[in-house]
């Protein structure tokens, strides 16, 4: 069995297919983690009251359960619960879609008023018509951490990784695939695609409309870091272009970015993107000023308290919801994309998911509202 791509989901499908006692060899065209993918930016939020729809809840669940036994296998935490703190109108599709997760699927919820927002959250500033709900098991997870361990477990059971080995081309032969990279061809019965911005290319014949985009994130060195810890600061989201960040949970800084912005679309991931610009950092700014005064205070000023930029891709598909789906004509080819930047902490159970149907032909894990069927035909 072949996988290629080993970043986000790619590495946990080689390891679920190791652990079975397969015979896996995985490739990647970089050097997991690295940054050229849509899992850099070192931190991704963990939530389970879903606001984008309420069928990932109970995928976002049983992968809470594979984080803390992946963190035991590995000896090292992955998944940090601090909670997190979702604020804006009630109307709001973060908000209202969080409540309505939360309703179905009786989820512990707290919903806060403005004021007790701020008395117990004080660096947030939410306006007067806002409503903050707060999710006591949600946090965040220490992406290369994941990604190593769960590449280290793969091989300890057997699998071999193969790093800076481009899949160039995947053909169909009598009986069995041919991965074509720039040194040899890989012969594999069964093929896992799970190569994040460059899915499109590999699976061509298909037409999958991904579209891959660069997206920001920064980090700020607070005005007040007293406020800023995890000890007194959740993850935080706001329903306004759904603005978010972390508290200083790797060092004396705070990770910004927004989720819901355009971004500009890449032709091929395979060029250098665009280094981030100052430019770029004002709009996430300006939404941090009005809701997290105390993190940089008003721009010009505050671009002076920005660390660090870094860019990620975002594979996206047009509804925003993960494919995970069998080759319509290729049995032996299952593959996971368009994770549209909310993928990651679904990781391992994508990964269980993935490795049941190339294994055993399919999954009793709740994926088939992500398969791509009838979704994107005109």
């Amino acid at each position: 069995m072949a996988v290629v791509g080993l970043g986000s989901m790619g590495s946990f499908v080689c390891c679920e297919l190791a652990r079975r006692g397969l015979r896996a060899v995985g490739l990647d065209r970089f050097s997991p983690p690295h940054d050229r993918g849509s899992h850099s930016g070192g931190t991704r939020v963990f939530r389970i009251a879903y606001a984008e729809h309420p069928s990932y809840v109970p995928l976002a669940r049983h992968a809470g359960v594979l984080w803390d036994q992946y963190a035991m296998a590995a000896g090292v935490p992955l998944l940090h619960r601090c909670g997190m703190l979702s604020v804006g109108d009630p109307d709001s599709a973060l908000i209202a879609g969080t409540r309505k997760s939360a309703e179905e699927h009786d989820l512990d919820t707290t919903t806060y008023t403005p004021q007790e927002i701020r008395r117990l959250f004080p660096a947030i500033h939410p306006a007067e018509d806002h409503i903050g709900i707060f999710e006591p098991a949600a946090g965040w997870i220490d992406v290369d951490a994941a990604i190593q361990a769960a590449r280290r477990i793969s091989e300890l059971a057997g699998a071999t990784l193969l790093d800076d080995c481009p899949a160039l081309n995947i053909l169909r032969r009598d009986g069995h695939f041919e991965i074509i990279t720039p040194s040899k061809a890989i012969a594999a019965e069964q093929v896992v695609v799970t190569a994040g911005a460059w899915c499109g290319q590999l699976l061509s014949g298909l037409g999958l409309p991904l579209r891959v985009v660069r997206k920001i994130v920064l980090w700020v060195n607070p005005l007040e870091p007293d406020q800023f810890t995890p000890r007194v600061l959740p993850i935080f989201a706001f329903a306004e272009r759904f603005f978010y960040g972390f508290p200083a949970v790797c060092g004396p800084d705070v990770k910004l970015a927004v989720h819901w912005e355009p971004g500009q679309t890449v032709a091929d991931p395979t060029l250098p993107v665009d280094p981030p610009t100052m430019e770029e950092a004002s709009p996430v700014l300006e939404l941090a000023a009005k809701y997290l005064p105390a993190l940089a205070g008003p721009l010009p000023s505050a671009l002076a308290r920005v660390t660090q930029l870094k860019t990620c891709l975002y594979t996206m598909s047009p509804d925003e919801h993960f494919i995970v789906d069998r080759h319509p004509e290729w049995e032996n080819l299952v593959f996971a994309a368009g994770f549209s930047g909310h993928g990651f902490k679904f990781a391992p159970a994508i990964g269980q998911a993935v490795a049941d149907m190339i294994s055993l032909g399919e999954t009793s894990l709740p994926v088939d509202f992500l398969r791509a069927g009838s979704r994107f035909t005109a």
